[in-house]
């Protein structure tokens, strides 16, 4: 670009010294909501990003004062660092230093899920981002001939349902640009209508044909249909409430459990999948059938098979059928014969597979996992006395939390703001929120990414600001999904500077993962919690940052009063065998080598 004309820089001259008396006169039209875009010429004056349009006037007044024409706009580009769309802020597909991307939709698409982005940096994590979210090439048409069906994988993208391929890929573009993988389908399954349930070769018909009501074991006239072990049957259900009890169809299978190794358990293994929520129950053969001695029950909707098992007793049972969620058969709206609600059920039963779970099982205690019991079998017993789902179907957060409180567990030293532990960038630190409450303040509704804005059980912990510049908070690996605010201030005030959940950078992705930029001699405190009320568990939490270290950070100073003495011992013997306060070597325990820190740094803090 060429020098400027002496009319625009006498023009720019003049401009400049109207902004120095805080006169607006060459700010107009910046940052206006009717303001064009920065890097697009317009026949109004001043543009949307009000730095960049500042900017852009002060060397050419008459971008603010006539139009922002084709020169504004290529100012504009050349020189608004950070701006989205403008070719300054480098591309999207390299790190740099500066916030923003030159691919204005692709900018935008990433820093829609990590704000950090556009705030900060366009750092490593931003390049990734970008590869997620922003296809290259025109995707896939939607719909497309010899596509096949939104409820089954396959290798090429798109799927045959038009509309519902459009409503996934507005969900995740990736299953429109390389393929239509099971988190499509899981999608697909979701959130259109009309999957339709895989009836496999070898499973029968319900012999009761839609309208009628002969398979009720409880029913005058009727009898439960018989069902062996395989591939199952496929049945419908229709009919309405009446008040708040369901009046439709119910079906009922008989069956009889062998027990052939003379353990007195039989392993019962029960599958169920139906297009829309209805669920199975195994319950004793008994009238009239009560849903609250079901031995094994399964959720189903959305055509994807629910399976359930336990070791029950041996003996004649039935399973019985119904719409609605267990233990509450309902459906919102009458349930008609020309749109049913398809199912297919089917069962097997094995001798092995029913030792004693208590005595057996490897899980954890304190978290939940995806088997039954717990590795303390003393505790394992306790806890499935009280709640027998915990030793027959999993070992979900609410046996975690039972055995937690029933077996001992430590409530967290950083339950809450005022006990936050300090952390240091470095090493992970491992923690867990199972016996921790949920704390205070509710976060805004700008920390919303797809989690939703619930904190459960949360710990705190305290980071001094050791190095300044971007640091980057993350729980990414750990196996209980998490949630991360940071703030600035104190715990009677905390200014939030950054929140995250589930984050696509960590593997799996149900890490969560934030960035905020540290100031040297600001302290922020940060809250890890579960991705929601119903989570609670073990995590990591690891500090990272090339920032700068800060010259006047004091670690030993655990009082944080300037200098490192016998109160900071005093403190530190405190949480000796622990972690957190006084473990200045960040290796997961206070113990001698961490004392050996403290008084090799006594006196006055530098």
């Amino acid at each position: 670009m060429g020098p400027l004309p002496v009319k625009t820089l006498l023009a720019a001259l003049a401009c400049l010294a109207s902004m120095i008396l805080a006169r607006p006169a060459c700010a107009q039209g910046c940052g206006g909501a009717n303001s064009g875009s920065c890097v697009t010429a317009h026949a109004t004056p001043g543009c949307s990003d009000l730095t960049c349009c500042n900017t852009v006037c002060s060397f050419n007044p008459t971008c603010c004062s006539t139009a922002w024409d084709q020169s504004c706009a290529d100012l504009a580009d050349s020189s608004c660092i950070g701006l989205c769309g403008a070719t300054a802020s480098g591309e999207c597909g390299l790190p740099h230093s500066n916030p923003g991307c030159s691919n204005a939709e692709c900018c935008e698409a990433v820093c829609a899920v990590d704000p950090a982005c556009c705030q900060f940096s366009w750092d490593t994590t931003c390049v990734f981002e970008s590869d997620f979210y922003c296809i290259s090439g025109p995707p896939v048409e939607c719909g497309a001939a010899g596509q096949e069906s939104c409820t089954i994988t396959h290798a090429s993208p798109g799927c045959a349902d038009a509309t519902c391929c459009t409503t996934v890929c507005g969900l995740d573009p990736t299953c429109c640009s390389n393929s239509w993988d099971s988190i499509c389908v899981a999608l697909a399954t979701q959130y259109c209508a009309g999957c339709t349930v895989s009836c496999p070769a070898g499973s029968v018909t319900e012999p009761e044909a839609c309208g009628a009501r002969t398979n009720d074991a409880c029913a005058s006239g009727q009898a439960a249909t018989p069902l062996a072990p395989g591939p199952g049957v496929c049945g419908t259900l229709d009919g309405a409430m009446s008040g708040s009890a369901w009046a439709g169809d119910r079906d009922t299978y008989s069956l009889t459990l062998t027990d052939t190794d003379g353990d007195g358990k039989v392993r019962f293994t029960m599958t169920l999948s139906s297009n829309a929520p209805a669920f199975a129950a195994l319950v004793p053969a008994t009238c009239p059938i009560s849903i609250g001695t079901a031995l094994v029950h399964a959720n189903a909707s959305g055509c994807t098979d629910t399976i359930s098992a336990a070791c029950v007793p041996p003996g004649n049972y039935r399973i019985l059928v119904v719409p609605g969620s267990f233990p509450t058969p309902s459906v919102s709206s009458p349930v008609s014969c020309d749109l049913p609600r398809r199912y297919r059920l089917a069962y097997d039963a094995q001798q092995a597979g029913c030792q004693p779970v208590c005595s057996s099982s490897t899980g954890p205690c304190f978290d939940a996992h995806a088997g039954v019991g717990c590795v303390d079998s003393a505790c394992c017993t306790a806890t499935c006395n009280v709640d027998p789902f915990c030793c027959n179907q999993v070992w979900d957060t609410d046996c975690a939390r039972s055995a937690a409180a029933s077996c001992g567990a430590p409530i967290p030293p950083n339950d809450t703001c005022a006990g936050a532990l300090p952390i240091s960038v470095g090493p992970s630190v491992t923690f867990s929120t199972i016996r921790a409450t949920a704390g205070s303040p509710a976060l805004p509704a700008s920390c919303e990414t797809g989690t939703g804005i619930a904190f459960g059980a949360d710990v705190w912990f305290a980071y001094d600001g050791e190095r300044s510049g971007a640091v980057v908070a993350s729980t990414c690996g750990s196996i209980t999904d998490m949630r991360i605010a940071v703030y600035e201030g104190t715990c009677a005030g905390p200014v939030l500077v950054a929140c995250g959940s589930s984050s696509i950078v960590c593997t799996p992705t149900s890490g969560a993962r934030v960035q905020f930029q540290a100031v040297c001699g600001t302290q922020y405190l940060i809250r890890v919690g579960g991705e929601n009320t119903a989570v609670a568990g073990s995590a990591t939490l690891t500090l990272a940052s090339q920032g700068p270290i800060c010259p006047a950070f004091c670690p030993s100073d655990l009082n944080r009063d300037g200098a490192v003495g016998g109160a900071d011992i005093g403190l530190l013997l405190g949480n000796w065998g622990w972690f957190g306060l006084g473990d200045l070597d960040v290796n997961g325990i206070v113990n001698g080598a961490d004392l050996g820190i403290l008084l090799g740094d006594w006196g006055a803090c530098p």
